[in-house]
């Protein structure tokens, strides 16, 4: 695999540098399973690197507020720090209460913006998170508007009014704040429905 986009770009702060997500993801889209495996393997070993992981301890204390990010919800949480481990730190999510226990690597020290840009108002599992604002064509055609409460491996689940619809990302769309202001089914012409699976 060759990368043959700039991947890094300079943050604000002088001498600092971030990946910039959405250009290395352009490029990982076109490599081969071997290659992600490959570099699977290599990321692996850097997660688990002892010098990464003491230099973010260092910058640690119980107490704080930070952010980590959750792969089930695709998005940054906000969290209250508990206790610092070897190698996981406990957290209090700020929105649920409720308590986990994080690999230190999750913490996003950076205040990074961990968001992907979706690619031509298309919706798929790496761009959206929970409680993201999508729509699709339902069986007799009309739009349905909802939000996605699960991301899973070949469908999200959509919650529109009252019903939750199994979706598979092809047929998704994001909406943008504004376009729909609450979940809709909008009729659209005849023929242009596609069967799902409320």
């Amino acid at each position: 695999m060759r990368i043959h986009a700039k991947i890094l770009t300079f943050r604000p702060a002088p001498d600092q540098t971030t990946m910039n997500y959405d250009l290395v993801l352009s490029e990982l889209r076109q490599a081969s399973p071997f290659d992600l495996f490959r570099l699977q393997a290599a990321i692996g070993k850097l997660l688990d690197d002892p010098g990464r992981l003491t230099a973010i301890k260092h910058r640690l204390r119980p107490g704080m507020e930070l952010t980590y990010f959750s792969t089930q919800e695709n998005r940054l949480i906000p969290a209250r720090l508990l206790e610092i481990r070897k190698t996981r730190v406990a957290v209090q999510d700020l929105e649920s209460g409720k308590r986990w226990t994080i690999p230190l690597y999750m913490i996003n020290l950076e205040n990074v913006d961990a968001d992907l840009t979706p690619q031509r108002n298309k919706a798929d599992r790496l761009t959206l998170r929970i409680n993201d604002r999508v729509g699709f064509k339902g069986r007799d055609g009309r739009e349905i508007f909802g939000h996605v409460i699960k991301l899973n491996p070949k469908r999200a689940r959509i919650k529109a009014g009252d019903t939750i619809w199994n979706v598979p990302y092809s047929l998704l769309f994001t909406v943008i704040d504004g376009e729909q202001g609450e979940d809709l089914l909008i009729p659209a012409g005849p023929g242009h429905g596609i069967p799902l699976e409320p």
